[in-house]
């Protein structure tokens, strides 16, 4: 939507195929936060594995992405740092946003198709993508753009991406996200950015769970795994708890079972998990939000009555309780409580192989000609840490849709 919004308002006539009822994807379902890194030396320590020209663009491309959602008249909040422990983020109304570009795409004459799918690629002789199949019909296009939202909705996929186990993640994202433009992509000769073993965006949550639906995302998101201590069922500790709780989501992936115990004391629970985990966020209590949804929870007024009824989890008494000698810092204020966690997944790290402004690249680095992406769909920016979400369809959108419309004009394509 904000490449197709940015087309349109440079004159460009667009078509938003949509295969749901709305537009947003994941991103609708999201608290509107847009935040990254606040500079290069911060992305590259944070994602150590992600390409330094697309950080680099979205470092710099920020500010002037924030700047263009205030100018579309919606709201924007003020600029706050430590967003994720380190990023620089702003709350934008992303419904607004996303009402605002839908208007402005319908009001320069485009069109946005609900519950068209695309499945196939329309290709010259030269292997240049001249539009798509939608439902079934030719849609002729001087350039095309990639912006399913990943593929972590599709089991086998992130079961290859990631590993075995992996596909059986609470999936924490619009279902809809099921690799339609990766497979489009790879059809078209694209190639692949990253490999087994990728790594993904996603929190831990709460097992087990009687339900897990996009009303729950956000509450029982538990952000304040940072200031606990995570151990698996052997209680050991397997994840550097301070570097967030988006990067023990993936480390949480590899432990036994996929499941881990999180513990914290009182003090972390009346400051953190009861509070807003960052400016205009929401105010819940994410631990009697977990029990009511029927998660293993456990509170005692002393650690080694918590240590016995953690083992009733299923976790190792001696094991924790060495652990927990070992490391009694975060663990000081009774009562002290503790929560069964399990990974979920939002996006994968993994996706198409592009360059900066959009184009899609082959194995080669050569660009696919007429074909783009954006967002999720793109691969190889972040790993092992996270710095955005929203933000890349932000930056990159625009990006792309001026590439397209590059390209657009200089085949004299409608």
């Amino acid at each position: 939507m904000a490449a197709a919004a940015h087309a349109a308002a440079r004159g460009a006539r667009v078509c938003v195929v949509e295969k749901t009822d709305s537009v947003g994807g994941s991103g609708a379902l999201s608290a509107g936060i847009v935040w990254t890194a606040p500079d290069e030396a911060t992305f590259r320590r944070v994602c150590p594995d992600g390409d330094p020209e697309l950080g680099r663009i979205l470092v710099e491309g920020f500010d002037r992405a924030v700047e263009a959602a205030r100018d579309g008249g919606v709201f924007v909040s003020e600029r706050w740092t430590g967003q994720m422990g380190f990023g620089v983020a702003h709350r934008v109304d992303i419904r607004a946003l996303l009402e605002h570009w839908r208007e402005t795409v319908v009001a320069a004459g485009g069109r946005i198709s609900f519950g068209a799918a695309a499945r196939e690629l329309l290709l010259d002789a030269d292997g240049g993508v001249r539009g798509a199949r939608v439902n079934g019909t030719e849609v002729a296009a001087g350039a095309v753009l990639l912006a399913t939202g990943g593929f972590q909705g599709d089991p086998g996929l992130v079961r290859a991406a990631i590993g075995p186990g992996a596909e059986h993640m609470l999936l924490r994202s619009h279902p809809g996200a099921t690799g339609d433009g990766l497979r489009m992509a790879r059809a078209a000769g694209a190639a692949n950015a990253g490999g087994s073993g990728d790594g993904f965006y996603g929190h831990l949550v709460p097992s087990p769970l009687s339900r897990f639906g996009a009303d729950d995302f956000l509450p029982l998101t538990q952000y304040h795994s940072r200031q606990g201590v995570l151990v698996n069922r052997d209680g050991r500790r397997f994840a550097e708890e301070w570097r967030g709780d988006e990067v023990s989501n993936q480390s949480a992936l590899r432990q036994p079972g996929s499941r881990a115990v999180l513990l914290f004391d009182e003090r972390v629970r009346s400051e953190h998990a009861v509070a807003a985990p960052y400016p205009h966020g929401q105010v819940v209590d994410r631990l009697a939000a977990a029990e009511a949804a029927g998660a293993r929870v456990a509170h005692a007024p002393t650690l080694k009555r918590l240590i016995a009824r953690v083992a009733g989890f299923g976790v190792d008494a001696e094991g924790l309780a060495a652990t927990l000698a070992a490391r009694p810092d975060p663990l000081r204020e009774p009562p002290f409580h503790a929560l069964e966690v399990q990974p979920s997944i939002t996006f994968t790290y993994g996706g198409v192989r592009a360059d900066a402004d959009g184009h899609v690249l082959d194995a080669g680095g050569r660009r696919l000609p007429g074909l783009f992406a954006a967002g999720a769909d793109v691969g190889g920016l972040q790993g092992p840490g996270y710095v955005g979400g929203l933000v890349l369809g932000l930056v990159f959108g625009p990006r792309a849709a001026e590439a397209a419309l590059e390209r657009s004009a200089s085949h004299a394509r409608p």
